[in-house]
């Protein structure tokens, strides 16, 4: 069964860098939640996409997303369910839609990553696994998870990803997680970033 949501929220029409601000955060505007497998009944979580931001980073020439994503026990037939102790999300761009291929860059986690004061702190469980040009078009972009997120418990990464110079705008990205352990269950969401 396919569903489809729209949300809709302030901001610009297009995307804006704002003087001084670390990013634009305009709405994602359509997103379509697929599920890859039906339940299987087991008392295990899902790692589910929630939410999803995006926009231009500190420097003009990155995109920007922050994504909320919940170990969701809802379906599972007794609670707690095991807690949710790795996970992958990956992103598609069009080929066209990106700079050179390099690996995301993980912001608000600590060190020396970047700090974008205006979106939520990314968890600092999340990595940046590479970048693979998939010869079809398109570019995913890896981001991992490990750590522990218990039932209905939630994540958060906060990433940037670098653009063609201009950025484009109005762009589809379509998103994936998996988490371990799980039923199967795959989590997948088409965002459009202005």
């Amino acid at each position: 069964m396919t569903t489809e949501t729209t949300s809709t929220g302030a901001g610009p029409s297009r995307r804006t860098v704002l003087a001084g601000a670390a990013w634009s955060v305009p709405v994602v505007a359509v997103a379509i939640a697929t599920p890859a497998r039906a339940a299987s009944g087991d008392d295990l979580g899902r790692l589910v996409l929630e939410t999803a931001t995006g926009g231009s980073w500190v420097n003009p020439e990155y995109y920007g997303a922050s994504i909320q994503l919940r170990n969701d026990d809802t379906h599972a037939t007794s609670t707690p369910v095991a807690d949710i102790t790795s996970g992958t999300v990956t992103v598609t761009f069009a080929r066209v839609d990106v700079g050179d291929v390099q690996p995301a860059v993980i912001a608000n986690a600590g060190g020396s990553s970047p700090s974008v004061p205006s979106l939520p702190a990314t968890d600092p469980t999340w990595t940046a696994a590479g970048a693979v040009d998939n010869g079809d078009g398109t570019v995913t972009y890896t981001l991992l998870f490990s750590g522990s997120i218990a039932g209905q418990g939630l994540s958060r990464v906060t990433f940037g990803i670098l653009g063609p110079s201009p950025l484009h705008s109005g762009i589809d990205v379509t998103v994936r997680s998996t988490g371990s352990p799980t039923d199967g269950w795959i989590s997948e969401d088409t965002y459009r970033l202005y």
